[in-house]
């Protein structure tokens, strides 16, 4: 029965179907839409054609067609008219083709579904195979996008190609299997070596043009990887792979066999992507990881954006790590990892220094991290070098470390020009920790095993609650050179400890200490503190202590009330310091000379 004129039609029955569904009809819908402006355009144009040659016909004249525009006039010969029907029949006989293979590239882009393929979305069976399908099938097609709609799946490794977007869409969980089974092995690097290692779960090599996008969560479970790690096979393993680090750090050669018996001791990256470039990594969820989360190496113009990391308490699970790369943009991410949140890092020890490769031009801003070891690192595998490297607009509460930049004899490599701004740290371990004393190595001869530290600037920082604000640690043969401290105020148990620098500058810094001097620094050639200052000094302990600190200026800086003495040096130093400008007045004792030692470790 028909409603009568003006009235609602019946209401319809809301269709079951999922919305997955609807959003692939709707990217089909808005295919045809495509393809019917094409046709549109193709049909528009064979008209043209026939309209100029009856026109042409009917009065010898170009008709208003494609061909209206008529041929230059040859010198010499008598001008005919221009026969334009074979031409015309050949074009009207050849667009049909042109609309088909139009539509041939349109429907090649995708999306590849990989339910289409055969992928269950209830993890009721390994997808790894479906997904490898869809990969294929949009490389077959020159690229496009692989879609993961919503569900459960499972799966091993995920091996990308050039010209991709894999899409994970919100509501899809893809879980990756901690099996040896599903593994193979392929050449990467493991904490600064080249070696033979596992393919990541997502990722490869000589890639070129490669999203991998969506609101989707990628899981596996870190505590099953390092159950295989001790498997016997396993064990054997490292073993292998412990006589290949020593051989190479004592120039001796290793077998090339050595390194496919070592490989089953490594863990695979989740993400990695290696000799690769135009790389964009958007909006994904990763919970757990086999080892570090992702992983960019020796790549070119990468960006990460808005991605969440939360791999606490994982072992090895850094959030990211920029490996040798270069041209690459981290911003408005979220991290909570078993291991350095953002790391930077170009190569280790003898390898690192063989293949003498760069970390160079990233910016990193608008992140929040926690409960990492570091917060943003670089370092410790310094033997490329790391250098023209902003990172701006950072959060952190409860890691181990803050800004921290770290080094070791035997290592090398050259960090330079590098920028730390706009900060707030709240209960992190080592608020600011700048060291070459990563791993305690003996002295030895400058050589390119020294690590250089200079150029560096840490500015318009907020701390609370720190054991220890600042430390910085250069070695004595190879001081840290023009690192400046500037826009601080930092609370904690200590404050500022700073030894084997050059040139070391402090503007507008306050440390509040709840023991020992705000400002401890030794063996340290052209410091300048510049408005120093701590508005709560802590009892029994200057504001500055100085030691073997030659020619350092003190200038612009005030004292609070409740300041015992401002200004502390060892015997016979006070002579070489100098004073400009300072308010000192509410200072029981602008300064004085004590043996007393305040440095809890002993002078290296």
């Amino acid at each position: 029965m028909k409603p009568p004129r003006g009235a609602s039609p019946e209401p319809t029955l809301v269709s079951t179907l999922p919305l997955v569904r609807d959003r692939q009809a709707s990217r089909k819908m808005r295919l045809r839409i495509k393809l019917l402006a094409l046709a549109s355009v193709c049909l528009s144009t064979l008209c043209q054609c026939s309209t100029g040659t009856a026109t042409q016909r009917r009065t010898g004249l170009p008709g208003p067609g494609i061909f209206a525009q008529p041929l230059p006039r040859p010198r010499g010969r008598p001008l005919r008219p221009a026969r334009t029907d074979n031409l015309v029949r050949g074009v009207s006989m050849r667009l049909p083709i042109l609309c088909l293979l139009c539509c041939a590239c349109v429907y090649g882009a995708g999306p590849f579904n990989v339910v289409d393929y055969g992928a269950r979305n209830d993890a009721s069976a390994n997808a790894g195979s479906a997904i490898r399908a869809a990969i294929q099938a949009a490389k077959a097609a020159g690229g496009g996008t692989v879609y993961i709609p919503a569900g459960r799946y499972v799966t091993g490794p995920i091996e990308l190609v050039s010209n991709l977007v894999l899409d994970i869409d919100a509501g899809a969980v893809v879980r990756f299997e901690a099996s040896e089974a599903g593994l193979t092995y392929t050449k990467g690097r493991l904490e600064g070596t080249d070696c033979i290692t596992p393919a990541p779960l997502i990722g490869g090599h000589d890639l070129e043009n490669v999203t991998i996008r969506g609101r989707g969560l990628l899981t596996t479970d870190n505590a099953a990887w390092m159950r295989l790690t001790r498997e016997p096979a396993a064990v054997a393993a490292r073993a292998v792979f412990t006589n290949i680090l020593n051989s190479l750090n004592g120039n001796m050669p290793v077998p090339p066999e050595d390194y496919q018996k070592a490989a089953p001791a490594l863990r695979p990256s989740f993400i990695r992507t290696m000799d690769s470039r135009n790389v964009l990594i958007e909006g994904i969820h990763i919970v757990g990881s086999s080892m570090w989360t992702i992983h960019i190496l020796y790549s070119q113009n990468v960006t990460i954006r808005g991605v969440t990391v939360e791999t606490y308490p994982g072992v090895n699970t850094d959030g990211v790590d920029i490996d040798s790369s270069r041209d690459v943009r981290i911003s408005d991410s979220y991290f909570d990892t078993g291991d350095d949140g953002i790391c930077l890092k170009s190569g280790k020890d003898a390898d690192g220094l063989r293949v003498n490769r760069p970390t160079e031009d990233v910016t990193i801003t608008n992140c929040t991290i926690h409960h990492a070891h570091g917060a943003v690192v670089l370092g410790s595998e310094t033997s490329g070098g790391i250098r023209n490297v902003v990172a701006t607009n950072i959060v952190c509460r409860g890691t181990e470390k803050g800004v921290r930049i770290k080094s070791t004899r035997g290592r090398g490599g050259l960090i330079e020009n590098i920028r730390f701004d706009n900060w707030t740290m709240d209960d992190v371990g080592e608020a600011i920790n700048v060291t070459s004393y990563y791993t305690r190595s003996p002295q030895e001869p400058v050589s390119k095993r020294t690590p250089v530290f200079r150029n560096i600037a840490i500015s318009n920082m907020t701390i609370n609650g720190s054991p220890v604000a600042i430390n910085v640690e250069g070695l004595p043969e190879m001081p840290v050179t023009g690192l400046q401290l500037s826009n601080i105020v930092a609370t904690g148990r200590a404050g500022m400890k700073a030894y084997n620098t050059a040139g070391l500058e402090l503007h507008n810094v306050q440390v509040n200490p709840e023991s020992g001097p705000a400002f401890l620094v030794r063996d340290s050639t052209g410091l300048l503190l510049d408005e120093v200052s701590s508005s709560t000094p802590a009892p029994g302990a200057p504001v500055v202590r100085l030691d073997r600190c030659p020619d350092a200026i003190l200038r612009s800086s005030r004292a609070f009330a409740g300041t015992g003495t401002f200004l502390s040096a060892g015997p016979g130093e006070l002579k070489s310091v100098v004073l400009e400008g300072n308010t000192l007045g509410k200072a029981r004792q602008v300064s004085e000379e004590s043996q007393t030692d305040y440095w809890k470790a002993p002078a290296r």
